[in-house]
């Protein structure tokens, strides 16, 4: 646990250029486990107040099966999206990367956005729990903000040598 604070305080000091570097030389399953983890915070009130207000087929569950249904259901659908987001983002941001002529890859990309999405993904759990249309408009402000961090950390990798 101390590992995952010590990385959300470095992504908190993103786009720095030593920040960059520091989390790029992760493993690639880092930024998998991060987000999972930021995810399962997320849920956790996210959980109680779905189960708090259900209507329809899912408020005549009992507890122990709404909670099958919410971790084999709801949060496999959930973290795929966000999991699919952060790697379009990460595809955009390589197209630019080529663009720009820099030496990158898909997985730099990755991991950058993937941290990248710290506060993002810590305000969409706020504001879920605050207001549901609020978390929905959050939505594309950080998707923004998360290709301009890693658009801006593009610069920071030299460009490739011709010839």
């Amino acid at each position: 646990m101390k590992d995952f604070f010590q990385q959300v305080n470095v992504s908190a000091q993103l786009p720095k250029k030593k920040a960059v570097f520091q989390l790029n030389r992760m493993r690639i399953g880092v930024p998998f486990f991060y987000i999972g983890i930021l995810l399962i915070f997320i849920c956790i009130p996210l959980l109680v107040q779905s189960f708090s207000n259900r209507e329809g087929a899912l408020g005549d569950l009992a507890l122990p099966i709404y909670l099958v249904y919410f971790v084999f259901v709801f949060f496999p659908i959930f973290s795929g999206a966000v999991y699919l987001l952060i790697a379009s983002i990460s595809a955009i941001a390589l197209s630019v990367a080529r663009l720009l002529d820099r030496k990158l890859t898909f997985l730099m990309m990755f991991k950058l956005a993937s941290f990248a999405a710290t506060f993002p993904l810590i305000g969409y759990g706020i504001l879920l729990v605050l207001n549901e249309s609020l978390a929905t408009l959050w939505i594309w402000p950080s998707v923004v903000f998360i290709f301009f961090i890693v658009c801006r950390s593009i610069f920071y990798y030299p460009k490739q040598r011709k010839g």
